[in-house]
């Protein structure tokens, strides 16, 4: 291997993911109120490092700061000490997660198939997959999957025992759901080594060793949701708020986003995987010359496919304990198919080679080379959706409410709910956003507040509306304008999941009965927008 060749393409590697990253920047800082979508779940209870007094007592603060990853807590308080606060540092650190999951899908490929330019394309592919989904461009713990994994398997196919095991130790601290996978590959490489078992049994003891930690620490936290009970709920049945139960048999068990085996955008991975010929033309090695290069290393590839099976036939058999089924093999898919794609394409160009003169493939060569510097820009602008970046619509809201007492609580059925506790730093009772399902200790605490708010916002008994004030002790209640308009609730699938409340508003508006909400709107606004009324609880609650 030129020393010149692997620097070349090393350094071409980097620089594609940092194109990438800088061409999800641009969306990440579009305003100041931007935010990634799943960052309001798990950055906005950060903003109590900055302020302790923030978020005390808020069963949402607690819920979401007790199921995550020590790991994960560490680093941001890190960044916090240095001066980067949450939402900032959840900004950015898609960028050196990127990076970092670029070098080691180069040092991966060169470990299995030692051809520099094939490193470049897996990296290149990957990066590509990465930035037109909102997985790494997150910032929350799954953000860390492809780094930690394919830094363990580099580790891993090296030999080298210390590093892969602190790689082990971190998926756990980080995202103890890839720590499974990697058990796996451990398991099956201690069935069929015969060498070196020291090397996985210390691995596996390792892993075990952090798994129990974990378990230890998250024993007593929440209770996951049973499979009779999820059944029965419409949060998880098609259409709702995690829609994972859906009717089509081939839906459920391959492209269901929860349920399925293939990746989400399975579509165009199976298009584009020039890597499914790769079996082909191994065959034909003495067409293909450079398939010689292909090292026994490459089994890895078969080790993690069924590694992640089986997590997803276990996941599925143990509903909901493991999670989501389609957390293992959706990942594992996307780094093995962009890993076999590099090896393939190097072959095939090489192959050309041999038929042309050297102009052409180098052409090729620059024409990828090229492409990977303009491509970024073009990916990420083009699917901007795709990434989950939201922008809340309500400035003046969030800072007229930064300007109240911090131990506020505001009742809202508006999807700005969504936004106050990452804009606003203040606590809602309930929203859509924060009502997830799969603990029921915590989330029918959340039913019970979405099904009690409905029913006192479209409530015509002052008496009824004011139990509910004192029973949340609630301050402040958020009112959109065109919410007492019928098609308001019938069109909101989110309200739709708890009935019979949400019906029985229907039936008072159809009736137009007299809601008292509505009827003290202009006495009691204390702000308003030209969509919302923000209403004082306590002028609400006098007769």
């Amino acid at each position: 291997m030129k020393n010149k060749e692997y620097c070349f393409w090393f350094a071409a590697s980097v620089l594609a993911a940092i194109l990438f990253s800088l061409s999800g920047l641009t969306l990440a800082f579009d305003s100041p109120y931007t935010v990634q979508d799943d960052a309001r779940q798990h950055v906005f209870w950060l903003q109590r490092l900055n302020d302790p007094i923030l978020f005390n007592n808020d069963l949402i603060a607690d819920y979401f700061s007790s199921v995550v990853p020590n790991g994960y807590k560490f680093l941001y308080w890190l960044a916090n000490i240095i001066g980067v606060e949450p939402f900032l540092f959840n900004k950015i650190l898609p960028i050196f997660l990127g990076i970092a999951t670029s070098i080691f899908t180069f040092l991966v490929t060169l470990e299995i198939f030692p051809v520099p330019f094939a490193g470049f394309v897996s990296s290149l592919l990957l990066n590509q997959n990465l930035w037109m989904l909102d997985d790494l461009v997150s910032g929350t713990p799954r953000a860390f999957f492809y780094v930690l994994f394919l830094g363990f398997i580099y580790f891993l196919l090296r030999r080298n025992l210390l590093f892969c095991s602190v790689f082990i130790a971190l998926q756990g601290l980080f995202y103890p759901q890839v720590l499974l996978i990697s058990s796996i590959i451990l398991c099956l490489n201690l069935i069929s080594q015969k060498q070196k078992r020291y090397f996985y049994i210390i691995g596996l003891i390792i892993a075990i060793a952090v798994v129990a930690i974990y378990k230890l620490q998250t024993a007593d936290s929440h209770e996951v949701i049973s499979l009779e009970l999820a059944k029965q709920l419409p949060e998880f049945r098609l259409g709702g708020r995690n829609e994972f139960f859906l009717d089509n048999f081939w839906s459920f068990w391959l492209v269901g986003q929860r349920s399925g085996y293939l990746p989400r955008e399975w579509q165009y991975v199976l298009l584009c995987s020039f890597g499914l010929l790769l079996p082909v033309i191994v065959k034909y090695s003495r067409i293909f010359p450079l398939t010689k290069e292909i090292k026994p290393k490459i089994n890895i590839i078969k080790q993690v496919l069924i590694a992640s099976l089986i997590l997803f036939c276990l996941s599925h058999l143990l509903l909901f304990k493991l999670h989501l089924p389609s957390r293992y093999p959706q990942h594992t898919w996307s780094i093995v198919i962009d890993l076999v794609d590099g090896i393939t394409i190097a072959i095939v160009i090489d192959k050309i080679s041999q038929y042309k003169n050297n102009l052409l493939p180098l052409i090729m060569v620059m024409a990828i080379a090229l492409g990977a510097l303009l491509y970024p820009t073009y990916a990420v602008q083009s699917y901007p959706y795709r990434l989950g970046y939201v922008t809340g619509e309500s400035p003046k809201l969030y800072q007229f409410l930064q300007q109240q007492p911090k131990d506020i609580l505001i009742a809202s059925l508006s999807s700005e709910a969504d936004f106050i506790p990452s804009l606003a730093k203040r606590s809602v009772l309930v929203a859509e956003e924060y009502s997830i399902p799969y603990h029921w200790s915590y989330y029918q605490q959340m039913r019970q507040r979405a099904k009690d708010l409905i029913q006192a916002q479209y409530s015509s008994s002052q008496q009824e509306i004011n139990r509910f004030i004192v029973k949340y002790k609630i301050d402040l209640w958020l009112v959109d304008k065109d919410a007492f308009d019928i098609q308001y609730l019938k069109n909101n699938f989110w309200l739709n999941q708890f009935q019979p409340e949400t019906n029985n508003a229907i039936n008072h508006l159809q009736e137009n009965n007299k809601l008292l909400i509505q009827n003290k709107s202009d006495r009691c606004t204390i702000f308003q927008t030209e969509k919302l009324n923000l209403l004082d609880a306590k002028c609400i609650s006098k007769n």
